[in-house]
């Protein structure tokens, strides 16, 4: 393979054995065995488990945003609805490694890993803003999204480890708290007006 490919070819394997194993337990060995190559040629492309983890997790998060786009054409519920259930299936198909990589206390957690979760939240905020239709959202309205986005990531995270519900019925939830979350937000009368006529 040529050195680019080959590259790409150790993230697609990492992120298979991070599918199954939390990040932190994941060894040099484990990646080489899941990519058929040698440990050396591991440490060739990255010198530490801590750049693969970096580069791993960047690869999957520039996934997600890119997934989480819902069609423009639904209703902006729908396209809501439709983004909350992409990543619900992102954090179930990646269940025993998405705790470590959203909790900034993990063993894995650096500068470089936060930056890349944080950039999926701010993301997230844009699109949530974009699909309003708000322009310059209120201080409210900004911080109802950016509490609803960080409830997201623990809902997840605890129906990660007790499903109480079925996937779906979890996305729909959480688009309810969205829902009652700026409808009590308390920004101005005109916005709340503006977002109400989005969703009707």
């Amino acid at each position: 393979m040529a050195p680019q490919e080959r590259r790409e070819d150790l993230i697609r394997s990492a992120l298979r054995v991070f599918a199954r194993r939390p990040p932190g337990e994941v060894t040099p060995e484990e990646i080489a065995a899941e990519a058929d190559v040698s440990r050396a040629l591991v440490y060739r492309y990255f010198p530490n488990m801590g750049e693969l983890r970096r580069a791993t997790l960047q690869h999957a998060m520039g996934e997600l945003l890119a997934e989480l786009e819902p069609p423009e054409h639904l209703p902006t519920l729908e396209q809501l609805r439709v983004a909350l259930r992409t990543f619900i299936s992102f954090a179930h198909s990646y269940a025993p490694s998405y705790p470590a990589l959203m909790s900034g206390g993990s063993v894995i957690a650096t500068e470089e890993t936060e930056a890349e979760i944080d950039r999926v939240r701010e993301g997230v905020r844009d699109l949530l803003l974009d699909r309003s239709g708000v322009e310059k959202p209120s201080p409210q309205l900004s911080l109802a999204i950016r509490c609803w986005v960080a409830s997201v990531e623990t809902a997840v995270m605890l129906w990660l480890s007790d499903p109480v519900m079925e996937r779906d019925a979890l996305a729909d939830w959480l688009l309810d708290q969205l829902v009652a979350m700026v409808a009590a937000a308390g920004g101005p009368q005109e916005e709340l007006e503006h977002l109400i006529a989005r969703v009707e």
